[in-house]
């Protein structure tokens, strides 16, 4: 059961122990987010092998969602937190000083893996603290905070490369992450070496095979949903250069599209809590995939700012939904492991997501964005169909393994 801490007080001691961190961390990544692609560019190739390095960081994610799982079941969600932001800070220190192309895609997988795994353990602090009716709210103010700091980042880093140049970008957001264990360190979760609610440290496959039908339907969905939203990364800034903006018009225009997204956050949580997952669901998916096909039809800064804007509204009204989704149906003995499979399967729709756009682009740019764009319409109709019926409170994580979530 969770804790029966005032709720409060368990509000105080998640700022302390995860909000602040993840908020110092997330500025970081969201400086070095939007720049993935536009680094590969200034290695003079072309928008096909650029999209392949924000694959490279999505294939770090799926590792990093299976190990971060295992290591917060096993060492707590602190420490597990710890481990992958150190991972996350030597991805980052790898890309500052990569002179081509090999060894700046092996850091960018190390991001990926350091972000995943990070994402796995501070969801799992926020789990074991909050009563399932704030769960929703809990989980998108975890959310909305690394939106106002992937806000803050993209601003950061157009200043960083206007005056030192694009790989300084990775240079700030390694200190981000070491400023983030700091804090960590600090916090009163580092005193607790395991989770107030102790978790077998069961194997992914072990949880996959004894959740199969969650997976098979509502897992289908979230990973489609990866799909558009990893998308979005890389078509705001594919697209700008192939209109002939400048990296740092470019990196703007993603910051814009961050602050549309971070003002949605808890009111996004209290639609969920109040009414129903599913209200959140569908639009947001929609809103992506209409984002994503409106950049096709943009020929200057006006018009991809505008469908920046779009994929704004539909990634913040989103927020928190694939993590209040996990928490939903997640059996508690193998909570933690069962969120990391959970983010798998949305990191391999984010691996899918830029291949998708890779692949269109070797036939013309805007062939991937209409595949990214129809999957967010299937994507729709398949959280419309798989999210349990709403009764006014969260379905019981046991119920929810054995019914199919």
């Amino acid at each position: 059961m969770v804790s029966q801490v005032p709720h409060r007080e368990v509000v105080r001691d998640l700022a302390r122990s995860t909000y602040l961190p993840t908020f110092v961390a997330e500025i970081g990544i969201g400086a070095v987010l939007p720049v993935l692609a536009l680094s590969v560019l200034s290695f003079d190739y072309s928008a096909v092998v650029a999209s392949l390095a924000v694959a490279a960081y999505s294939v770090g994610r799926i590792g990093g969602s299976a190990t971060g799982g295992r290591l917060a079941a096993l060492l707590g969600p602190a420490r597990g937190a710890m481990v992958m932001l150190s991972v996350l800070a030597a991805g980052t220190a790898i890309c500052a000083a990569s002179p081509m192309i090999i060894p700046f895609v092996v850091g960018a997988l190390a991001v990926g893996v350091g972000h995943a795994g990070y994402h796995i353990a501070r969801q799992g602090q926020v789990n074991a603290g909050v009563r399932p009716e704030f769960r929703a709210r809990a989980l998108t103010s975890l959310a909305g905070v690394w939106r106002i700091a992937n806000f803050i980042g993209p601003f950061m880093g157009a200043a960083v490369i206007g005056i030192w140049g694009i790989h300084y970008v990775y240079v700030g957001a390694a200190i981000c992450a070491a400023a983030a264990m700091a804090a960590l360190r600090l916090s009163p979760a580092w005193k607790l070496r395991r989770s107030a609610l102790p978790e077998e440290a069961a194997s992914p496959i072990r949880v996959v095979r004894d959740n199969a039908k969650v997976f098979r339907t509502l897992g289908v969905a979230i990973m489609s949903t990866g799909a558009v939203r990893a998308a979005r990364l890389v078509v705001v800034p594919l697209w700008a250069s192939h209109v002939g903006l400048s990296p740092e018009a470019a990196t703007v225009i993603f910051g814009i599209s961050a602050a549309v997204d971070m003002a949605l956050f808890y009111p996004a949580g209290v639609v969920m809590d109040r009414f129903g997952r599913v209200w959140t669901a569908v639009p947001s998916t929609l809103m992506l995939a209409i984002g994503t096909i409106a950049l096709t039809a943009t020929s200057g800064a006006v018009g991809v700012t505008l469908a920046a804007i779009a994929l704004g509204i539909g990634n913040g009204w989103g927020s928190g939904l694939i993590m209040t989704l996990a928490a939903d149906v997640a059996p508690l003995a193998t909570r933690s492991v069962f969120t990391g499979v959970w983010m798998i399967a949305q990191d391999v729709g984010g691996f899918i997501g830029p291949m998708a756009v890779s692949l269109g682009a070797v036939v013309a740019l805007p062939v991937g964005f209409y595949l990214v764009g129809g999957t967010g319409i299937f994507s729709a109709y398949a959280m419309y169909k798989w999210i349990p019926p709403w009764r006014g409170h969260p379905p019981q994580a046991q119920q929810s393994a054995t019914t199919g979530g």
